[in-house]
């Protein structure tokens, strides 16, 4: 499958937006042990703290991105989130995400599409934004079919010689 870049960023509803996006470098979870320096935590703190989420493999990384469309103040859609739990290009060290946005839940009109990404190890983020319009589908109807030549009868075609 090849990706060709819709530059002008113009869509209909029934057609699908394809993202493909890399993320160079997130970071890796370590085993680390608690430092001398690092407060300590009463019984009470602890149960005040919502449930720790499991814990990353060491060296493994864990990367969120999900999508927005936003139309003024106003988010209209947001994908689920996507979690990558490994670099899928060792040679870059990158996380690879290919997206396929359907589009016709979309009203025509213009749009801001948002890239979050959140690099849940790193504590780092971004969200990108692009403009994007959402246009009417134009039915263009079928050309007419060319006029027919008139039958031949065959009192012409005595007359021609055939």
């Amino acid at each position: 499958m090849e990706l060709v870049p819709n530059i002008t960023h113009v869509f209909t509803p029934d057609q699908h937006l394809y993202l493909q996006y890399e993320v160079y470098d997130p970071a890796k979870g370590k085993n680390s042990a608690p430092t001398a320096a690092a407060p300590a935590v009463t019984d009470q703190q602890e149960a005040a703290k919502p449930p720790a989420a499991a814990k990353p493999a060491p060296n493994s990384v864990r990367v969120l991105t999900s999508i927005e469309f936003i139309q003024g103040a106003t988010k209209v859609y947001e994908s689920k989130p996507v979690v990558a739990n490994e670099v899928t290009a060792p040679d870059r060290k990158a996380v690879i995400f290919q997206m396929d946005l359907p589009l016709q839940s979309l009203k025509p009109g213009l749009y801001l599409c948002q890239v979050n990404v959140i690099d849940d190890v790193a504590g780092s983020f971004s969200f990108p934004r692009f403009p994007l319009l959402i246009r009417e589908a134009v039915l263009i109807p079928p050309p007419p079919s060319p006029p027919q030549p008139p039958p031949i009868s065959p009192t012409i075609l005595a007359a021609v010689g055939a």
